[in-house]
């Protein structure tokens, strides 16, 4: 079997995390069938690989653009592949080989406010309905945004395949003293603290955790450090800082690289994500891994993911929050309790069971 992999959003951090761990990890756990990635204007190094072919579009073809209907399917046809796969609502309505399409979650079809224009929700509405007919099968990262997939897009329930995410190796506890004080140092953060990764959008529920952090006295001597991209149209979130008080002891350290994530999760007291919706959700694991304790909210598909490993509160509810996180900070047994757990939980959930699982879904398409 030929596979090839849309591979144009490798650098996203997101989807791109998954694609770099499909293209790694399925042809280790599969020597007889041949993988290709298309790769577009921006990627990242990638091993080599026997049975991997590193493939360059032969034209810039922006995400999200019409591109992706007009030339991609002939770029994907030039692979040679049996069976195509985007990791992405974005793949081209009309293939010349089966295709198997990854719909994460359905934030962008049911959450206007997600998108970042009223064209671009528009957009998503129309390529969800369409994208999820075209292909022949569907994968998505949990049983909650399966049953999402099959209530609102009216799919059929056998076409729909729900595939956790895995831990990437890389995070595991940092106790290396230089490593930490240069990661410090790179980022300006001094002491202890509380953490949060990922974005700002107004599902991560920011301004209702940094109210949640007002209302600990002295938060145990804990700053609140957050990375992320910070945009002009979060003002919102920013401005709430002034607001509730805390100016001064929250700190935005804008998008960590990569290789810092570890050390950032390993050094702080404990990962607060309150989130209002996930399709999955890889930051709780990455910190159980990172042997950090984890205050999750209880709803969409995080139960599925931190399990009785980390303390899940209602994410609407601002004492709630606070008060789990002052449980947390305020008891070193109970961390102690927590970060077992979360090592426990987090090998559950591995790249190399997220890619066999695939590989058999290419499989069944190419069956079907």
């Amino acid at each position: 079997m030929k596979v090839a992999i849309d591979g144009r959003m490798i650098t996203y951090t997101g989807i791109g995390r998954y694609i770099q761990n499909l293209v790694i990890n399925l042809p280790a756990i599969s020597a007889g069938d041949s993988f290709a990635v298309l790769l577009g204007e921006k990627n990242i190094p990638l091993p080599d690989i026997e049975n991997l072919k590193i493939i360059k579009a032969s034209r810039n073809i922006p995400v999200y653009s019409m591109g992706e209907q007009v030339f991609l399917p002939f770029e994907m046809k030039g692979t040679g592949a049996d069976i195509l796969h985007y990791p992405s609502f974005n793949m081209p309505v009309v293939n010349f080989k089966p295709s198997v399409v990854t719909i994460h979650d359905l934030i962008y079809y049911l959450n206007p406010a997600a998108c970042p224009s009223r064209a671009a929700y528009i957009y998503a509405r129309v390529m969800f309905k369409i994208v999820s007919r075209a292909a022949r099968k569907i994968i998505t990262d949990s049983e909650y945004s399966k049953n999402d997939i099959i209530a609102h897009l009216g799919v059929d329930t056998a076409k729909v395949t729900a595939i956790p995410n895995g831990v990437g190796e890389m995070f595991k506890p940092e106790k290396d003293g230089k490593r930490r004080s240069e990661v410090r140092e790179k980022y300006g953060i001094k002491g202890e603290y509380i953490f949060y990764a990922g974005s700002h959008q107004p599902r991560k529920n920011l301004v209702r955790l940094i109210e949640a952090y007002s209302r600990l006295k002295n938060a145990h001597g804990c700053a609140f450090v957050l990375t992320g991209k910070v945009e002009e149209r979060r003002a919102d979130v920013y401005a709430s800082v002034e607001r509730f008080g805390v100016k001064g002891r929250v700190q935005f350290i804008g998008e960590a690289e990569e290789d810092d994530l570890p050390v950032l999760y390993s050094m702080a007291r404990v990962f607060v994500f309150p989130s209002l919706f996930e399709g999955f959700g890889l930051p709780p694991l990455e910190a159980f891994a990172c042997g950090c304790p984890v205050v999750s909210s209880n709803v969409t598909s995080l139960p599925e993911v931190v399990g009785d490993a980390g303390i899940m509160v209602d994410p609407t509810d601002t004492g709630a929050i606070a008060g789990a996180i002052d449980r947390v900070l305020g008891s070193e047994t109970l961390r102690s309790e927590m970060r077992e757990k979360g090592f426990t939980r987090a090998a559950l959930f591995s790249w190399a069971a997220c890619a066999e699982k695939t590989l058999a879904v290419y499989r069944d398409a190419l069956d079907s």
